[in-house]
């Protein structure tokens, strides 16, 4: 699994995640799971569950600029995006057909997609909410989403490490490097994602007896 948080901060929405993914009984440390869409600074996805169904819709770049209406809205996610995230899932033989227990064919990821100030989580069963403040998809969102509401009135890239870093100190799926992006950047971004990794930095110099140790970067 994987966690990623949303914040919206004014005319933006900034993601963070962690990196660690499983492969059966163990782990690595370089796993993207938050991206920008080709040739679309402004649009990011990121994605929770198989790595395999993430990788897909990456490197397939089928959320890119030529399937992009630039009035982008709910109806449109439903409409017309869905049905291609689907189709190219189907395709890659990852999608779990509908069943006469499952009305509804599923997938065992969820997304989420954020251009400019809007956002919307896209669920394992492809339907769709739209995102008004902030959310957490994935392992430990339930304390990430805790963090958030306690960190209202931080910066958001303070509350995004504050978030995950909670998260990790409890759950096993959660660890080892932050990565943070923003639909819009802002001149004073440097300094914050600076400070805000700091933030987890100094936590870690805190706790000597913690045997691994946590990474943090920005991208």
């Amino acid at each position: 699994m994987s966690l990623i948080v949303s914040i919206k901060d004014k005319d933006r929405f900034v993601f963070a995640s962690d990196s660690q993914a499983s492969i059966g009984g163990s782990k690595e440390h370089s796993a993207t799971k938050i991206w920008r869409a080709p040739d679309m600074p402004e649009l990011i996805v990121g994605s929770v569950g198989s790595m395999r169904i993430s990788q897909i819709i990456q490197y397939s770049s089928i959320i890119d600029k030529n399937c992009i209406d630039e009035a982008i809205n709910t109806e449109f996610i439903v409409n017309s995006l869905v049905p291609v995230l689907a189709a190219t899932l189907k395709a890659n033989g990852v999608i779990i057909d509908a069943t006469e227990d499952i009305s509804f064919p599923t997938m065992s990821n969820s997304f989420v997609i954020a251009y400019q100030d809007k956002c919307w989580v896209i669920g394992n069963d492809f339907s769709v909410s739209e995102v008004d403040d902030y959310t957490a998809l994935g392992s430990g969102s339930d304390i990430a989403r805790g963090a958030l509401f306690a960190s209202t009135g931080l910066d958001p890239f303070t509350r995004s490490v504050i978030s995950i870093a909670a998260a990790s100190e409890s759950d096993l799926y959660v660890d080892d490097g932050i990565m943070l992006l923003s639909t819009k950047i802002y001149p004073e971004d440097e300094k914050l994602i600076k400070n805000a990794l700091g933030v987890e930095e100094e936590k870690i110099k805190k706790a000597p007896a913690k045997k691994k140790k946590l990474t943090a970067k920005a991208r």
